[in-house]
């Protein structure tokens, strides 16, 4: 038996740091299993440990093109949860390796404590020229520290767009002024300033965010909607201003009025995607005493973006208590996997306990396909899957495991499932409609639908939602109160031309609490609409409600 994995395991366990590097020497005449279960080992190693190791493989004489991009991204990962592993970076990578890294620079700039890691963090921003930095550069020469003063400084020379001018001007007008910034100034205004036609005319934009910040409160839930409505349409530029309101405020789960205005900032964040708030994000999910709904839209919005730079920061997401939080959490870890993640997630599962079980069923509630294809390989999450779907698993999630079962050409074992699936189906529940621009909000509703005796079809799209009710009567329609691009009310009223409110009840869910009742009852009224809750309707409250108009 190769001895080679448990021993390289047992030295870095016990601290042996040259006896793991003479192992990891060996990694390039390595198979490609083996090369990422090595990577895995390092992504849980201590970190004293894993800073030692990950710069050894890291250098030049042990490179190993195979596994160097991955190797990269883990050490990315580390460094977004111990600053320090940037150091290896800066070392090691190349110009746009660590460009991509911008969100974690501009988090060590906003957070980071350590003198020497934040000069060099400026000054590797200035010599690659990294502009989006420019505004968190320009706060060090308010730092009550010369080095990084005249840092700063430097780097704004070199970066040498206008708003690096402009920001250097501001300071010359503090106490801050001195020689340096005045010569720098000069030698910037010397160079081609067509940008500044473009910057001004986006400091004009961002001045709107004053008023969203009202209508996204307004108390009116038609107004509320067509506020996100117009300025999701205007891009990132109002969202990236709207972030501004989540640095500031402390965000307490008592505050109702607070909780509103930022949950529809999380919205448009979702929908406009602007890569500059990921960091306020970040912020967010990693705070404690903060409303579980809140956590949830900024995982939500978090899961939009198309890649992050690293999702080490998420990972804590898996320990939330509350399940629609973990699933959202799992559903923006599934768009983004890496060796620290997957190192992570299955070191969590393999713990055999009853949270690990947990979060096994909350994976495959998520359908999170990455992740479980991944967890195959763990006869713990094999035994803890296998348990989940056949007792309680609703047909959807049932549908995605086997079919990733047929891919990975397991035929026998989906049959089985597949024979599974018929028998559910077989009970005869009663189907309801959900409808929900946010995936991770359908897939909650199958799951508390599925314990409380329904069964459920699922659609973001209304249009489809709609043709598929029109075909077939459901038990009941639950829907948003906000779409993307239309209210439930909307969609109530065309349902209602179809059956009436006595036939095919209406319920919508809304993560909005503020809303006037007396406005809201009577929209509600008018659309036909029979009830509404807040999301995530408890189960005992969805079971008491689906029990008093329908029997399954």
């Amino acid at each position: 038996m190769d001895e080679y994995l448990p021993s390289l395991k047992e030295n870095i366990k016990t601290g042996k740091i040259n006896q793991a590097k003479i192992l990891l020497e060996q990694i390039g005449s390595k198979p490609t299993h083996e090369k990422q279960e090595i990577l895995q080992i390092l992504a849980l190693a201590p970190n004293k440990t894993a800073f030692e190791l990950l710069s050894f493989l890291t250098d030049k004489k042990h490179k190993d093109p195979e596994i160097h991009d991955r190797l990269i991204q883990l050490i990315t990962d580390r460094a977004h949860l111990s600053f320090n592993f940037t150091l290896i970076l800066f070392d090691n990578a190349g110009t746009q390796t660590i460009t991509r890294a911008t969100p974690l620079l501009r988090h060590i700039l906003s957070n980071g404590t350590n003198k020497d890691l934040l000069n060099k963090t400026i000054r590797t921003a200035g010599k690659i020229k990294i502009g989006s930095l420019t505004d968190d550069i320009a706060e060090f020469i308010f730092y009550d520290d010369v080095t990084l003063k005249a840092e700063a400084v430097k780097a704004l020379e070199r970066i040498g767009t206008s708003r690096a001018c402009e920001k250097l001007e501001q300071a010359s007008k503090t106490a801050k002024c001195d020689q340096n910034i005045l010569d720098t100034i000069q030698v910037l205004k010397t160079k081609d300033t067509a940008e500044k036609v473009l910057l001004n005319k986006q400091v004009v934009d961002t001045d709107q965010y004053k008023t969203a910040l009202v209508q996204l409160s307004s108390a009116d839930a038609i107004k509320r909607f067509e506020a996100f409505a117009k300025f999701s349409k205007k891009g990132s530029i109002i969202s990236s201003g709207l972030s501004k309101y989540l640095k500031t405020e402390n965000h307490d789960q008592n505050n109702e009025q607070h909780h509103d205005l930022v949950i529809n900032i999380l919205r448009l964040i979702e929908r406009t995607i602007p890569v500059e708030t990921v960091n306020d994000l970040f912020t967010i999910i990693s705070q404690k005493k903060i409303a579980p709904t809140i956590k949830f839209a900024a995982y939500n919005a978090l899961e939009a973006f198309p890649k992050l730079e690293s999702a080490a920061s998420i990972v804590q997401g898996l320990s939330e208590s509350a399940m629609f939080v973990r699933l959202s959490a799992i559903k923006a870890l599934d768009k983004n996997l890496s060796d620290f993640v997957c190192a992570e997630v299955k070191n969590k599962i393999e713990s055999g306990s009853k949270k690990a079980e947990s979060l096994a069923q909350t994976i495959l509630d998520a359908r999170a396909t990455h992740i479980i294809r991944y967890l195959m390989i763990s006869d713990t999450f094999a035994y803890m899957a296998s348990n989940y779907l056949t007792r309680k698993a609703p047909i959807p999630v049932l549908d995605t495991f086997i079919e990733i079962l047929e891919k990975k050409n397991l035929k026998s074992t989906a049959r089985k499932y597949m024979d599974l699936r018929k028998e559910k189906i077989s009970r005869n529940r009663g189907q309801c409609i959900v409808i929900s621009s946010s995936a991770a909000i359908l897939n909650t509703y199958s799951k508390l639908i599925y314990a409380c005796g329904f069964s459920s079809l699922t659609f973001q799209n209304p249009q489809k939602a709609f043709e598929s009710f029109a075909f077939q009567k459901p038990c009941t329609i639950i829907c948003d109160l906000f779409l993307n691009d239309m209210t439930g009310m909307d969609l109530a009223r065309e349902a209602r031309e179809l059956y009436p409110k006595n036939d095919v009840p209406i319920i919508l869910s809304t993560l909005q609490k503020t809303l006037d009742k007396d406005l809201l009852q009577k929209e509600l009224d008018n659309a036909g609409v029979n009830a509404i809750y807040n999301f995530p309707a408890t189960p005992a409250q969805l079971k008491n409600w689906l029990k008093t108009w329908l029997k399954p």
